[in-house]
């Protein structure tokens, strides 16, 4: 008998040393142990799995329908399809193994968003306005983000769970009230399995409500896309054009763990137009408050205050409905610091959520 590495062990038995064994019960491993035990597996079990945004289910009537994945759970994403225009109609998944799900209309581009070997979801940035899902986005442990599908128009949600990269999607669907459109999706909650990484990237990070003039403008905007899931880069300079409005704002990022010190900006968020002005923070200060205003179809007003007590100029003259911001304590009982932010803008600045992080490199 050998046990050579990469062969089966093999013993001769002389013919007459076999005996029939006839199997007459099969039983699960689960329910050889104790009902304790096998409570407990069971409850881990169920713990793998998790519904963000909360699954609540209406009523299911015509011309609605819901499709749910999870009986795929267990297995692993490779690639997430989905249909689109100005809204989301379908979306689709490619496991591992190659096999499929799909759910929604047939309208739409075909669009697709690969992931690579080790590379999980692990956030959902949805849209939805009183009836249709309008846009949706997806964020990966290794920092990337597809692009925004669809239009960035209703309210926007967050979704994630902790340690959790997503697994599947239960989806919504209603027939369109235009004859010839097809089927429209109407909402999505992700399936989260917690069993794949230990900790997600950024987990921990906070985002502000949601502020948005009345009337919604332009197009959508993630500036996560250039943080990925850094929690050395910082904030050292704040640019805004402004009058009655917010007409644009744009940030010029360091990171603390690059010895040459570049600096990199994102992209104007906004327009050109305007008189020009410019909030450089010091070494060491970051900003931990927005106050500002919001009027019918722009933002206002905006001023940034820091960690160190300093305020910004007031940016915008205009009037409309005030808003406060403040970034929430951290792990450690500091404060946290804004990173980037997320928002719709056309010609001014439409909307804004602020992303709050830890750390004060």
């Amino acid at each position: 008998m050998g046990w050579d590495e990469g062969t089966w062990t093999t013993m001769e038995i002389p013919a007459i040393g076999w005996r029939p064994i006839r199997i007459i019960t099969v039983a699960p491993t689960l329910s050889l142990l104790p009902d304790d035990i096998q409570t407990q597996l069971a409850d881990l079990h169920n713990e793998r799995l998790s519904y963000v945004p909360p699954l609540t289910i209406d009523p299911i009537g015509w011309p609605c329908i819901m499709h749910d994945a999870t009986h795929h759970a267990s297995r692993t994403i490779s690639e997430v399809g989905l249909r689109s225009g100005g809204h989301i109609v379908a979306l689709a998944i490619t496991y591992l193994d190659g096999i499929t799900w799909r759910g929604g209309g047939n309208g739409g581009n075909e669009q697709t968003f690969t992931l690579t070997e080790g590379e999980h979801i692990i956030e959902m940035l949805t849209c939805v306005d009183d009836e249709w899902l309008r846009a949706i986005q997806f964020i990966t442990n290794k920092g990337r983000c597809s692009a925004i599908y669809g239009n960035l128009e209703g309210t926007p949600t967050i979704s994630r769970s902790e340690g959790g990269v997503l697994a599947g999607f239960t989806i919504s669907i209603k027939l369109h009230p235009t004859v010839g459109m097809g089927y429209w999706m109407t909402g999505v909650n992700g399936i989260w399995r917690h069993d794949l990484i230990p900790r997600a990237p950024k987990e921990n990070d906070v985002y502000s409500e949601y502020i948005s003039a009345k009337n919604q403008h332009g197009k959508g905007f993630n500036d996560r896309a250039l943080i990925g899931n850094s929690s050395s880069i910082y904030i050292t300079c704040v640019e805004i054009r402004a009058n009655d409005a917010i007409h644009s704002i744009e940030f010029t990022y360091t990171d603390a763990e690059d010895d040459k010190n570049r600096k990199f900006k994102t992209p104007r968020h906004g327009g050109p137009h305007a008189p020009y002005y410019r909030f450089e923070l010091e070494r060491g200060e970051h900003i931990v408050s927005i106050t500002g205003k919001y009027g019918d179809d722009w933002l206002t007003q905006l001023c940034f205050g820091t960690n160190l007590g300093r305020a910004s100029d007031v940016y915008g003259r205009g009037d409309g409905q005030s808003f406060s911001v403040r970034a929430p304590l951290g792990e450690n009982g500091r404060s946290m610091r804004l990173q980037y932010v997320i928002g719709r803008c056309g010609d001014g600045l439409n909307a804004v959520i602020f992303a709050w992080t830890t750390g004060l490199p």
